[in-house]
């Protein structure tokens, strides 16, 4: 067992305790002899089984397990509500809400909507617009800026469906591309790898397409990497993808772009990532400022150094609901999905990105590209 499981062992064992008398008022709605030895231990088996899947939450049998658990557990107090409203009221209501309550159907059958229905979210990439109003002084056209990130290629998408997703990009004639990290990551195959970087590269646009480093893109764990960071890099480069690694462009007279080495570089050890102080001393804040970063953090910092719009993904808009909530309430990221206005002229942007990772669902944001207008006042 993992120490993260046993950790999580005394919760383990309060779900598997609670879907025991679960399985037991369910079998018992159908008529099964529940008090019955054998059945008895049947039922302790199973609920020892669903207990135990429930606490390895890198599987997604874990999800499906907690999404009917939290499901049934919401079922009590509506359970609850019907039974004062109606049990002297209505015989016949109660009677039939007691036997879909006793059945266990709405839990299972709702936690099946959901995961069909995170399933189909994962895989219909949509394409969310912003516009950006700028008082700075820039191009009468002002710039069109296309956004992906999190890719995570082999989860979901596979070549056929991002190149009708590039064409789409194209379709919209954005100025400059941004991938902004995670295209790539564990999972992710030597094959798929450069496959993933060839169909990017079907990208069109004026000023080219920029990348930054996400937590997942480099190798970080050759057990589960089948290439070298170079191969990435190589690939990368091949297909005219420009890296920025701490590193500031001027795109334009009037627009600079900033991209910043992303956070877990030193952890992984692939170096230090530079301060905005020091990336900013090369910047004229006069000019419009794009600065990405894959983790949306460091709000307040951005807003006082000059930056106009800040680009993140790395959130997936918490993936799965209610993670999305959660991280609103505990701020594990200055941002977790949307818009963001930091100050008066700072506002940031943190896509949920094309994919997910590691669950082959989404529910709490939409799969998405983002289009950003950026225009003069």
């Amino acid at each position: 067992m993992e120490h993260f499981q046993l950790f999580l062992l005394p919760a383990m064992l309060g779900i598997a305790a609670y879907f025991y008398f679960f399985l037991r008022r369910m079998l018992s709605a159908f008529g099964a002899p529940v008090e019955k030895r054998w059945l008895k231990i049947g039922i302790g088996i199973a609920a020892s089984v669903v207990g135990w899947l429930s606490g390895d939450i890198m599987e997604f049998s874990s999800i499906i397990v907690l999404h009917v658990f939290l499901l049934a557990v919401l079922m009590h107090p509506i359970h609850f509500a019907m039974r004062k409203l109606f049990s002297k009221r209505s015989e016949n209501v109660f009677g039939i809400w007691k036997k879909i309550y006793g059945s266990g159907a709405v839990p299972i059958l709702l936690s099946a909507v959901i995961m069909i229905g995170g399933y189909v979210n994962l895989h219909n990439v949509v394409q969310t617009n912003y516009t950006i109003h700028t008082e700075k002084d820039i191009r009468a056209e002002g710039y069109r800026i296309a956004l992906i990130a999190d890719v995570h290629y082999g989860v979901s998408l596979d070549y056929d469906e991002l190149l009708r997703k590039c064409e789409e990009i194209n379709a919209t004639q954005p100025d400059i591309v941004i991938l902004c990290g995670d295209v790539i990551d564990g999972s992710t195959t030597g094959e798929q790898m450069r496959e993933v970087y060839r169909a990017l590269s079907t990208l069109k646009s004026e000023f080219g397409t920029y990348y930054v480093h996400g937590n997942h893109d480099r190798p970080f764990s050759y057990d589960s990497y089948t290439y070298t960071y170079d191969d990435q890099i190589s690939a990368m480069r091949e297909n005219g993808i420009i890296i920025l690694d701490d590193e500031v462009v001027q795109i334009t007279e009037d627009f600079v772009l900033v991209g910043r080495e992303d956070r877990s570089a030193d952890r992984f050890g692939y170096g230090d990532r530079a301060s905005l102080t020091e990336l900013f001393a090369s910047v004229d804040t006069d000019d419009f400022v794009l600065t990405l970063d894959h983790q949306p953090n460091e709000y307040a910092e951005n807003g006082k150094i000059g930056t106009d719009l800040l680009l993140s993904g790395h959130t997936h808009g918490g993936q799965l609901f209610p993670i999305n909530w959660i991280q609103e309430i505990i701020p594990f990221n200055d941002g977790v999905y949307g818009l963001y206005e930091i100050d008066a002229d700072t506002t940031a942007i943190v896509t949920s990105g094309f994919a997910g990772w590691n669950y082959p669902i989404k529910t709490a944001a939409p799969a998405e590209y983002v289009i950003i207008d950026v225009v003069g006042e």
